[in-house]
């Protein structure tokens, strides 16, 4: 597993509705939590050297922890348009200014299109999920700045 990958996993639990993500690739195991604090170490009785109980590699961040930005979730299950139709242009690029209630995209679950509506104003950072992905319901899919 790569540094970048790291990267994403961790962007993805700072912005997505969950507090623990664990994924095994390639013989490697990483194991992402928030919101909770270190796990005490706990000294042996015997007088054995103590041991950290995490089974984990811990990851150092050099750099401090994101911050908090806004995203727009999916509203439900289902596959995510950026555009209105095949060959249309997007609702929405990163870089673009989007005032609340702005659509931005579209979700598709049993020939039913739900509108993707940005929650707050702010300007695209991001555009988090390709075209035509299957999304769960608040997967994060833009970021705003």
């Amino acid at each position: 597993m790569d540094l970048t990958h790291v990267r994403r996993l961790i962007d993805l639990v700072a912005h997505a509705p969950v507090t623990e993500l664990e994924v095994e690739e390639g013989g490697c195991r990483i194991r992402i939590t928030r919101g909770g604090g270190t796990q005490p170490v706990v000294p042996p009785a015997s007088g054995a050297p103590a041991v950290n109980p995490v089974s984990a590699p811990v990851v150092a961040a050099s750099e401090p922890p994101p911050v908090m930005e806004a995203v727009i979730t999916a509203p439900s299950y289902g596959v995510f348009h950026l555009s209105p139709s095949p060959g249309a242009a997007p609702y929405v690029t990163a870089g673009q200014a989007v005032t609340v209630g702005q659509e931005v995209g579209l979700v598709e679950a049993m020939k039913v299109f739900n509108a993707v509506r940005a929650t707050q104003a702010g300007t695209i950072a991001a555009v988090l999920v390709e075209d035509g992905t299957e999304v769960e319901a608040g997967t994060p899919l833009f970021r705003l700045a």
